[in-house]
C-alpha cells in the first residue's frame, strides 16, 4: 500500500501550474455545488413525501373515527328495528309493508280459519298455506 494515495504530494511545489491549481479547483467546487442541488432537490422531495405521508395517516384516522361512529349509529338503528320487530310484525304485500299486532295476526288467522278449515268445506292445502305465513309473524310479535 502507498503512504499516500494523493498524486499532489508526489509533486514539487515549484513545478505545480498555479492555473491548473485554479482550474482543479474550479472544477471541485462546480462538483460540490452540483452536489448540493442534488441534495436540496432530493430534501425537498423528502419533506413532500414526509407531508403526504402525514396527510394521509391523519385521513386514515378521521375515516376509522366516522367508521366507529357510523357502526355505533348502524347499531343503535338495528336494535332498534329489532325492537319494533318484536312488537309489530311487518308484512309486504307487493311493494307495500303492512305492521300487524299479534290481535291483528289473530283476526286474520280465525278468519282464515272460517275461509279455509277443512272441518268448514275449506281447502286444507289453502289452511296450511295461511298458517305457515302467519305462524312467523305471530313469533315475531311474541318473542
Amino acid at each position: 500500500m502507498a503512504r499516500n494515495d494523493n498524486p499532489l504530494c508526489d509533486l514539487d511545489p515549484a513545478t505545480i501550474d498555479p492555473a491548473w491549481l485554479l482550474n482543479e479547483l474550479k472544477e471541485a467546487h462546480q462538483t460540490i455545488r452540483a452536489l448540493l442541488r442534488q441534495l436540496s432537490k432530493e430534501q425537498g422531495r423528502h419533506a413532500e413525501i414526509a407531508r403526504a405521508y402525514n396527510k394521509t395517516v391523519a385521513n386514515l384516522v378521521e375515516i376509522t373515527r366516522e367508521n366507529a361512529a357510523l357502526e355505533r349509529e348502524r347499531d343503535m338503528w338495528k336494535a332498534r328495528a329489532e325492537s319494533m320487530m318484536r312488537e309489530h310484525a311487518s308484512v309486504k304485500i307487493g311493494a307495500i309493508p303492512f305492521s300487524l299486532t299479534a290481535a291483528e295476526i289473530s283476526a286474520i288467522r280465525k278468519a282464515m280459519a272460517r275461509l279455509h278449515h277443512p272441518d268448514a268445506g275449506g281447502d286444507a292445502e289453502r289452511m296450511k298455506l295461511w298458517n305457515a305465513a302467519l305462524d312467523p309473524l305471530e313469533e315475531r310479535v311474541s318473542s
